[in-house]
């Protein structure tokens, strides 16, 4: 409730100096996560990252099949070797345990720390294609759909199709040069 008090009130400070000016108030809204999600920029971003986990998964599954058959020889040869040599056997498993589980912690930062890099990259893209549009068309205020607390807005001031199409033509433009 003190949000919703509080994005009035912020509305009201803004739009009486316009309004009294005679200028109307032009408020506009995007889903930042539907560009994120439809632009090419987004779409490119997931393939890469969905590449790269299966490269990493297959790398994963080699290791635990490889672990798998270690545990289970040590298994079928508890029996018939010698305590000494079946505790040795043990403790090299374990520490190739402690490879495989640190090998899939630093895999998930890995892929942690690329989603995060492909999401900034998109966001200061949107952010500028957002700032561009806003200027172009004279926006007095440009929300975002999930951030601002919108609970309901008309899907004619909705500008995320606007949005993706610049996101979209800034990548096309900004391709030959990062080939280079």
């Amino acid at each position: 409730m003190k949000k919703i008090l509080l994005i009035a009130t912020m509305i009201v400070v803004f739009a009486f100096p316009i309004v009294a000016r005679g200028q109307a108030l032009n408020v506009v809204y995007i889903d930042v996560q539907k560009v994120m999600v439809e632009s090419d920029k987004g779409k490119e971003a997931k393939q890469t990252l969905s590449r790269e986990a299966e490269r990493l998964k297959k790398n994963l599954d080699g290791k635990q099949s490889e672990l798998q058959k270690m545990k289970d020889a040590i298994e079928k040869q508890g029996a018939t070797i010698t305590p000494d040599a079946r505790a040795e056997k043990e403790k090299q498993y374990q520490g190739k345990l402690k490879d495989y589980q640190r090998l899939v912690s630093d895999s998930q930062t890995e892929l942690q720390q690329k989603d995060m890099e492909y999401t900034q990259k998109i966001l200061k893209d949107i952010e500028e294609a957002v700032k561009s549009l806003g200027e172009k068309e004279k926006y007095t205020l440009i929300l975002e759909k999930s951030q601002s607390g919108i609970l309901f807005a008309s899907p004619s001031i909705d500008i995320t199709p606007k949005v993706i199409s610049l996101v979209n033509e800034a990548a096309k433009k900004k391709q030959p040069t990062n080939k280079k």
